[in-house]
């Protein structure tokens, strides 16, 4: 967005008074506001100030029209930037594997990327691949001042662990790396224990009930209690 004044006799064309541009999403937009009255009636001063208020509104206009269509663009599309694997479909966090000598250096992580202050989240036993997502988008939506109603669409759909797979498949196979496939052992978590949990389920099939669930656990915390109070 911008706006240019031009003096009289400073263009060929005879124009003079302000001219505003903005380019919004590659397509040019442009007002010229001519200080030539269109009745000999109405004031110099008057007319001055109006077209130079125009001016000024135009170009607030479009200022606020590219500052929504970035917002938009920033949550819907990752930044050009990103290199392939990285991205998770909008801008500001982005994946990693961090790489050393033993494996278990080797670790998954999203990246919230504040200029200058990047902070990363990594997945682990002490935090499932949801809950490194969730303090991720968290802290994405403060340093960015995301709207809370979209902090929350951003939390519904985490990363799948299928993405970790390909930015490592990424990282061997087009960037000369070696990282093992244990680096993916803790984003694989939740889902191996979901699998458990089906199997256990499957092999009860419907014998066990919460009511049974319940009474186990409550017959194991009273044998634990009495163990520790020997």
């Amino acid at each position: 967005m911008a706006i240019h004044f031009y003096e009289r006799g400073r263009l060929t064309s005879g124009f003079h008074g302000w001219h505003v541009t903005a380019t919004l999403r590659g397509k040019r937009y442009q007002k010229y506001l001519s200080l030539r009255p269109p009745k000999p009636t109405i004031p110099p001063k008057v007319w001055y100030r109006y077209q130079e208020t125009r001016a000024r509104y135009y170009d607030a206009r479009w200022s606020a029209r590219s500052a929504a269509l970035q917002y938009i663009d920033a949550l819907k599309t990752n930044h050009p930037n990103t290199r392939p694997g990285r991205g998770v479909g909008f801008r500001g966090i982005t994946m990693g594997i961090t790489t050393g000598d033993r494996v278990d250096q080797e670790r998954c992580y999203f990246s919230v990327n504040e200029p200058g202050r990047a902070v990363r989240f990594y997945i682990n036993e002490d935090c499932t691949l949801s809950q490194a997502w969730e303090q991720a988008v968290e802290h994405w939506g403060q340093v960015f001042g995301i709207r809370p109603k979209d902090i929350e669409r951003k939390h519904q759909k985490p990363v799948s662990p299928s993405a970790f797979k390909a930015l490592r498949n990424q990282l061997n196979d087009h960037e000369g790396y070696n990282i093992s496939v244990e680096a993916l052992h803790h984003v694989y978590a939740e889902q191996r224990a979901e699998l458990e949990r089906k199997k256990a389920r499957e092999q009860t099939q419907g014998e066990v009930t919460e009511d049974d669930l319940l009474g186990w656990y409550a017959s194991l915390k009273q044998e634990i209690s009495e163990y520790q109070n020997r």
